[in-house]
């Protein structure tokens, strides 16, 4: 008898362990499947992107500049609001900007810009990071500002330089006889310093246009450097943008540059740079009369004739 009460005891108590157990299990089901599952977190994603475009004009010195507007957007990707955003600009990696931005909401962007002023033939490295928590993006981007060394519309009228220094400093060696015209004694020295070197030989391309100062360092030149050099000259000396251009004429399909003068008395002359004063008039007529103009221009305008 005693051996069948503990006997009893001990499936009670398994009984009783066995309840409790599936107690428990049921409570915490149910209570599993009673609680709201939680939110996702909400996350940053910070993004960049730069752009630019440009134009070309003269500084007070008439050389060549490049004004570039560059565009930079700062973008928020994630699903979250990004809260106090940091951000610095840096042109060729010295700090340009540092600035903040307060929030951004999710899949919202920012978008601003700014100008850089940059010397023909040169480039920058602009470059955006932004940053938010653990979240940083950095854009990168590369402005060459070099100038196009060909015909082109939109900037022939860069390459007359009657502002810079150094056609002033030559005009000044120059024009030193007074016993004869101003315009014959600029034409005389441009035909007889500057040499005729085709580009090829000079720049290893079939065209390339070379400024004022370029050619005078050189001393050598085509057709149309010792047109840019002359008109130069001539409108540094006094004459008016609409006494003096640069002519780009055509016959056969081949392509020459002279520069038509309006002169005092004698009227408008066609001038062929490369030969001196005593082309004038016949010698001009002679070398040029077979050409077509199609373009004239100064530092003031370029037309189509």
């Amino acid at each position: 008898m005693a051996v069948n009460r503990g006997t009893r005891a001990q499936t009670v108590l398994v009984i009783l362990v066995i309840l409790v157990v599936a107690v428990v299990g049921l409570y915490c089901y149910f209570e599993f499947w009673r609680t709201e599952p939680s939110e996702p977190e909400q996350l940053v994603k910070i993004g960049v992107d730069l752009s630019e475009s440009g134009e070309w004009q003269s500084d007070p010195a008439d050389s060549p500049l490049y004004i570039s507007t560059v565009t930079y957007v700062i973008s928020n990707h994630g699903t979250g609001t990004a809260e106090g955003i940091q951000a610095t600009i840096s042109i060729d990696e010295v700090v340009f900007n540092e600035f903040s931005l307060a929030s951004l909401a999710s899949k919202a962007s920012f978008t601003e810009e700014f100008s850089v002023s940059m010397n023909f033939d040169s480039s920058k490295e602009i470059s955006l990071t932004a940053s938010c928590g653990n979240s940083t993006d950095t854009g990168i981007l590369t402005v060459n500002a070099f100038l196009e060394r060909k015909f082109n519309p939109d900037l022939a009228s860069l390459y007359i330089t009657p502002s810079d220094s150094i056609i002033q400093q030559t005009l000044d060696e120059v024009v030193n006889n007074p016993l004869v015209p101003d315009w014959i004694q600029i034409r005389d020295w441009v035909a007889n310093e500057i040499e005729y070197v085709t580009d090829t030989t000079a720049h290893g391309v079939s065209e390339y246009w070379q400024l004022s100062r370029e050619t005078l360092s050189l001393k050598t030149g085509d057709c149309e450097d010792f047109s840019i050099l002359l008109c130069s000259l001539y409108r540094a000396i006094g004459w008016k943008e609409n006494e003096v251009y640069v002519v780009i004429g055509e016959k056969e399909g081949m392509y020459h540059a002279w520069v038509k003068l309006n002169v005092d008395i004698i009227g408008w002359q066609n001038i062929e740079p490369q030969a001196g004063g005593l082309n004038t008039l016949v010698g001009d007529f002679l070398s040029l009369s077979d050409y077509t103009a199609r373009y004239n221009f100064n530092d003031i305008y370029f037309t189509a004739v």
